[in-house]
């Protein structure tokens, strides 16, 4: 045994250690390895990163302060709702389309990031010219983003509530079919204009890099992008003389933080919707597939409505009012409701863990009474023989 390990490849060493660490970790063993590796690397890019700042910031120690900043901003921002919002239900869509996504935090949040850079290099270069002009810019680019972002995610919540209603036609089948032949394909079925409509939706992002792209629009909201900017801005103001290559370094912590709680999040997604406890029992699978996607629905709705009232809100700033004046807090504390959103995962999913037993209980009573009936089962007719005979008995005593 010492010789054949010896002679394996250092890599697979490697890979067979690191599975038998995961293994002893209770929440790290549920996520796939490909998912670990990811956030591991992301991991070594941060400190990585952070060892290069540190490099070079010991020479510019008036920034130093301004780094930790842009890297705690982009941990923040990976916590808001519309990341969170849209990570979940395309995940959920990929998962359903049979593919096992790791990514797609990491795509999105790419994307995301993406205008994060480039307008940081547009201010780092001109910076002056831009600070004049910034404000209308951003106000143009946040009604764009903004729409983009509400419309997604309006649709991504109507696409996952007609999900969400196959689920529970899929789960009523598996409830109703004999016992041992609960498995059933996901499929969705139907036509006419609003189910081509939703085809179309369903294969928009149909790849874990095509979240990408969306994230580019996501990010044309330019919240987190002015922040950044403005950052670049005051660092130039505070150290006369930066070059542009280090006003960078400030968008690149904002990226690599974000980045890494974005694929976590992704990757805390996947082996939900995809835990291998649930594997062989097609009505287990169903019932946690219809809690987690009703709550996505609810959670894609309400963001999205709230940005659509902000984003009403912002093209009409004179609107006053309890209602407004909430709509304007809930939209200056995006961090806080994307917390919410997490700590409503958890809530529901432990809720759903605890009742699924006595439904289970239930639903499995049923099945059998209904699987009695359906095949008439000798066993039932025989007692109902045994406890029919007395009665039969006592008849026929009274009648002699």
């Amino acid at each position: 045994m010492g010789p054949a390990q010896s002679g394996q490849p250092l890599p697979e060493k490697l890979r067979q250690r690191a599975g038998e660490y995961q293994a002893r970790i209770p929440w790290i063993r549920r996520l796939p390895g490909r998912a670990i590796a990811i956030v591991l690397l992301l991991m070594a890019v941060n400190i990585l990163l952070w060892i290069a700042c540190a490099v070079v910031l010991s020479y510019h120690t008036a920034l130093v302060s301004t780094a930790v900043l842009a890297w705690t901003l982009g941990l923040r921002h990976a916590l808001d709702a519309d990341h969170i919002s849209a990570i979940d239900l395309m995940t959920r869509r990929l998962v359903a389309s049979g593919q096992r996504p790791v990514t797609v935090g990491t795509f999105f949040s790419l994307g995301h990031s993406t205008f994060v850079m480039v307008t940081s290099i547009v201010v780092a270069a001109s910076s002056a010219a831009i600070s004049d002009r910034f404000g209308a810019f951003s106000n143009v680019g946040g009604i764009i983003g903004s729409s983009v972002s509400a419309g997604v995610l309006i649709l991504l919540g109507i696409v996952n509530g007609w999900i969400l209603y196959k689920l529970i036609e899929q789960l009523r089948k598996a409830i109703a079919a004999p016992i041992g032949h609960e498995s059933q394909d996901f499929s969705f079925e139907g036509g006419g204009c609003m189910m081509l409509v939703l085809r179309k939706m369903f294969k928009l992002v149909d790849q874990p890099w095509k979240m990408y792209p969306l994230g580019v629009l996501f990010g044309l909201g330019f919240d987190t992008s002015s922040e950044i900017a403005l950052l670049g801005i005051s660092a130039i103001q505070a150290a006369q003389g930066t070059s542009i290559w280090l006003i960078l370094i400030f968008p690149l912590l904002f990226t690599a933080g974000m980045c890494l709680l974005d694929t976590f999040d992704g990757a805390a997604m996947m082996s939900l919707y995809t835990s291998a406890r649930l594997a062989k029992d097609a009505i287990a699978v169903l019932y946690y597939q219809c809690v987690l996607t009703a709550v996505t629905v609810a959670v894609a709705l309400v963001i999205g409505i709230i940005q659509l009232l902000g984003l009403i809100l912002r093209v009409k700033p004179g609107l006053t009012g309890r209602f407004w004046n909430g709509v304007e807090v809930a939209g200056d504390h995006y961090d806080i409701i994307g917390g919410a959103i997490c700590g409503s995962f958890v809530v529901f999913g432990l809720l759903s863990v605890l009742l699924y037993r006595p439904w289970r209980v239930t639903i499995d009573r049923r099945r059998q009474v209904a699987n009695v009936v359906a095949n008439g089962d000798h066993e039932l007719a025989s007692f109902n023989d045994i406890t029919a005979s007395p009665i039969s008995n006592m008849g026929m005593t009274a009648g002699s």
